[in-house]
């Protein structure tokens, strides 16, 4: 070997040996893709085997519509015409469900495209196949809304509906929208809410369930039984589902970015409460509720400032928007507060003072007289608050008896599941404190007032998310749980269970709920003939009223009368209501009966079965009343020329 070979042999060896270290590196790298790429095409494959349970939902329940004919409920609502083929259809859904769920690796797009199919599939039914706005008071906040479009303000002291003119945020947002989409009125896309208002509850949900855990399994479960159970109604066109949706919003912003990441001391706790059992109870339960995912990264201050200033803003809404949803937010928001949870320490204050501005500033007039007398005479009423939200059973027809008992063992079943989640998870070693203070502290409400006669439903509405969290741990306590195909059979028989007891408590009033084409023709020719100041006298205010220049009438409905008038009236309807409509107060005056009135009149029992109709033929056959529009669903009625003394 010569001095030139014997000079780079050195150089050889250092690039052999870079070549094999370069090597060595490499390998892992390229094992490593290798095996990614083997297992991404076994959970991408998986996903698309998880896909033909959709399209097979999808195209059965979309086939199963055209036979259905919503004219032919019985009292037992729109789950009475669901063919098998749209029950086979939520059948297939839930399996892929459960199934998809179960696999640990399915992609989340997977899991979200089973929840809004479910969306679609529950809520969307109604809407194609009516075609028609489904709910009364959806129409009157059509009403509202059309006001506001008309006036361009409120007026928080007119009559009928005044509690809407004194909180007008959701109603002006829309006359906006409607403005501004170049539509007449929100009843072009009002029939959709219900699918809009779950769709963005489904965001709002998720921010708030991946603070709770990172099992993807408990978040979409939990999700799904949200959807299964929320049977109370309350996505319709209104107020609370708005505010629903940004009280979830800041539930999520406060414990997603607000998190506690320090505890107070054990001295300091004990400076608050002063007793040394009570502190060394609650240091132990916040510290032992303490999260345990790593909590989120510090905001810098320009991000805090953003943040407090987003909730700020969303609250304003749910303030000038209703009057129970601003309370609910502060106890969820405080309760976060006082057991450690959000280190946004002044954020429940501040939302007291803004919701006290506006009841006593904004809202005064309605707050005035007889409001405020009920408000405070309910105030603590526990057992009133809670009789005055249920029906009494002995005075509705056999099928709605059958409806509110399935809704009650429905919300019975979600809470029993819920307790046994709960449990479930203390023994994994989840205190879940903040999801117990979310699902238990809205109960507080009961003892405030009764709203009308439905706090218990909005108290299950705004613990719901939280109960059906815990309800999903029953069957995924834990990341290391639910391995078993024994877990996903439970998944689908418990989903299927929750989703029949649904049909029957969601569908189960919508014969009164559905209002065909003739009923609302009626309703629109009355509004557009009637001058200001006429007397509209109504069966029941069930049916598509006061959604256009409603503040022209004073509404008369007879249900509303005393039991000796309503019988008066059953008895002698011609004397009596030919009585009425000669009122010379009034420039005109007019009586509507329409079938989804009778339909209310035969459910509920407010008076005999088959009085409305009763009343109706006395009407045309006495003589005294002249029909002036009618169809096959409706009849308007006024004075005849010989017996008013003048034209109507």
């Amino acid at each position: 070997m010569g001095p030139l070979e014997e000079s780079l042999r050195p150089a050889k060896s250092n690039i052999q040996r870079q070549k094999e270290l370069l090597q060595g590196a490499i390998r892992p790298i390229s094992i490593g893709i290798k095996q990614w790429s083997i297992e991404g095409r076994i959970t991408w494959s998986a996903a698309l085997g998880s896909l033909f349970p959709v399209v097979g939902a999808i195209l059965l329940w979309a086939a199963s519509l055209q036979s259905i004919d919503p004219r032919r409920m019985n009292d037992l609502g729109l789950v009475s015409v669901l063919p098998l083929s749209a029950h086979a259809a939520f059948l297939i859904l839930i399996i892929g469900f459960g199934l998809a769920i179960h696999q640990q690796q399915t992609p989340e797009p997977i899991l979200l495209l089973y929840v809004v199919t479910l969306i679609f599939m529950i809520h969307g039914t109604p809407t194609i196949l009516y075609g028609t706005l489904r709910y009364s008071w959806a129409w009157k906040h059509i009403g509202i809304v059309d006001y506001i479009q008309r006036y361009g303000s409120v007026d928080p002291g007119i009559s009928y509906m005044s509690v809407y003119h004194n909180w007008p945020g959701f109603f002006a947002l829309n006359a906006l929208v409607t403005e501004a989409a170049g539509v007449k009125s929100a009843l072009s896309y009002a029939a959709w809410a219900p699918v809009f208002f779950n769709l963005m509850d489904l965001a709002a949900l998720l921010l708030i369930f991946k603070t709770f855990t990172s099992d993807q399994r408990l978040i979409w479960l939990g999700v799904w039984f949200f959807y299964l159970t929320s049977w109370v109604g309350q996505d319709y066109f209104a107020p609370q589902a708005m505010n629903y949706f940004l009280h979830l919003v800041i539930i999520g912003i406060c414990l997603k970015w607000f998190s506690v990441t320090t505890i107070p001391s054990a001295t300091t706790i004990k400076r608050w409460l002063v007793f040394d059992r009570a502190a060394a109870l609650f240091d132990r339960v916040v510290r032992r509720g303490a999260p345990v995912e790593t909590p989120a990264a510090a905001l810098r201050p320009s991000q805090r400032a953003s943040l407090i200033t987003i909730i700020i803003l969303l609250f304003v809404a749910i303030a000038s928007s209703h009057q129970l949803t601003p309370q609910m937010t502060v106890i969820a928001i405080g309760l976060l507060v006082i057991f450690q949870r959000c280190s946004a320490r002044s954020l429940p204050i501040l939302m007291a003072v803004l919701t006290v501005t506006w009841f006593t500033y904004m809202a005064v007039i309605f707050l005035n007289g007889h409001i405020l007398e009920d408000i405070i005479e309910s105030f603590g009423r526990l057992t009133g608050n809670l009789n005055g939200n249920l029906i009494n059973l002995a005075q509705v027809s056999e099928g709605q008896r059958i409806v509110a008992l399935v809704g009650r063992g429905l919300t019975a079943s979600l809470w029993g599941l819920a307790v046994l989640g709960g449990i479930r998870r203390l023994r994994q070693g989840c205190w879940d404190l903040s999801v117990g203070l979310l699902a238990f502290g809205a109960f507080a409400m009961l003892a405030g007032n009764s709203y009308g006669g439905e706090i218990l439903f909005r108290v299950y509405l705004f613990s719901l998310p939280f109960m059906a969290f815990f309800a999903a741990s029953v069957l995924y306590p834990s990341p290391a749980s639910g391995a078993s195909w024994r877990t996903a059979v439970m998944t689908i028989a418990l989903s299927c269970a929750l989703l029949g007891g649904f049909f029957f408590a969601y569908y189960g009033k919508d014969r009164q709920y559905y209002f065909t084409k003739e009923e609302i023709d009626v309703a629109q020719y009355l509004s557009h003939i009637a001058p200001p100041n006429s007397l509209l006298i109504e069966g029941t205010n069930n049916y598509p009223s006061r959604f256009l220049n409603y503040e022209y009438f004073t509404y008369v409905p007879i249900v509303l009368e005393s039991k000796e008038t309503r019988e008066e009236i059953v008895d002698h309807p011609v004397e009596v209501l030919s009585r009425w409509l000669d009122n010379k107060r009034y420039a005109a005056t007019y009586l509507m009966i329409t079938r989804s009135q009778k339909i209310q009149i035969d459910t509920f029992q407010e008076m005999p079965p088959g009085s409305l109709d009763k009343i109706e033929q006395a009407l045309i056959q006495s003589g005294k009343f002249k029909v002036i529009y009618a169809t096959a669903d409706a009849t308007l009625f006024t004075l005849a020329d010989e017996a008013s003394g003048a034209k109507p």
